[in-house]
């Protein structure tokens, strides 16, 4: 049976689709129990892990969606629910500096979870959204057993001085319009990635804000965020390399 193109919305799959579970869950970060939303494939033998971290926008629909389609290719994944102590009548501002000073215990826990799981095979990666995209670059260059990181925006400021040769493979995604990354902080991203031996990435759209791939923004650019969804995509399956899913019978029509 040849792959099938899975379209869903402008997200297109050149991948066949594993059946999934889905759900919440509880992860322990210490001694505290934080919210977790997951997704795995139902049927196989082990698995790449990702960890999804979000946004100043929180644990909401759009990210359980990602979490249910990186499942569907073939990942163990978990997006922690990292705002816990805050509430929606929270300033933005007041969420992003929430998740720069807090969020990275909740990632290193939901790591744990993957890295001892029976079902994951080693292989993990993380994927971040805006101010999650900043945490994803942090965990890049501070967890050795990573193997991919997705960075959807977010400022990589703090971590320009930190790159080197041995960091995990990176693909970045930017908006040269957004109001909080400038164009020259992109080159000099641009400049350190050049000089790493690391497989890199780095995709910068025009005229679009950091929310392009956002479908719930009025700065969304579907075109742009399909191809970015590609592209994010296709690296994953390069380096964390998903099984595909066993065909039953009742599969083939």
């Amino acid at each position: 049976m040849d792959d099938q193109t899975i379209r869903e919305g402008l997200y297109v799959t050149h991948f066949i689709q594993h059946r999934i579970t889905s759900g919440y869950i509880q992860i322990l970060d210490g001694a505290q129990s934080l919210p977790a939303f997951w997704a795995h494939p139902q049927i196989g033998s082990t698995f790449p892990g990702l960890v999804l971290i979000h946004g100043e926008r929180g644990l909401n629909n759009q990210i359980r969606m990602r979490v249910r389609r990186f499942a569907e290719l073939g990942y163990y994944v978990i997006a922690p629910e990292l705002l816990t102590a805050l509430s929606n009548a929270d300033t933005l501002e007041a969420r992003r500096a929430a998740l720069r000073q807090s969020a990275d215990s909740a990632i290193l826990a939901a790591l744990e979870v993957l890295r001892t799981h029976n079902r994951v095979n080693g292989k993990l990666g993380v994927v971040g959204w805006s101010v999650g995209g900043e945490i994803a670059f942090r965990m890049a260059l501070t967890q050795p057993d990573l193997k991919a990181a997705v960075i959807f925006g977010g400022n990589p400021s703090p971590c320009l001085s930190q790159l080197h040769n041995d960091q995990v493979a990176i693909i970045a995604f930017y908006g040269d319009d957004d109001p909080e990354v400038l164009p020259t902080t992109l080159y000099k991203m641009w400049e350190e990635l050049s000089h790493s031996k690391a497989l890199w990435q780095m995709i910068v759209y025009p005229n679009v804000t950091n929310e392009f791939k956002d479908e719930d923004s009025p700065h969304y650019h579907a075109h742009y965020a399909a191809d970015a969804w590609r592209r994010c995509v296709e690296f994953l399956h390069e380096i964390l390399e998903p099984p595909a899913p066993s065909l039953r019978k009742s599969d083939v029509f």
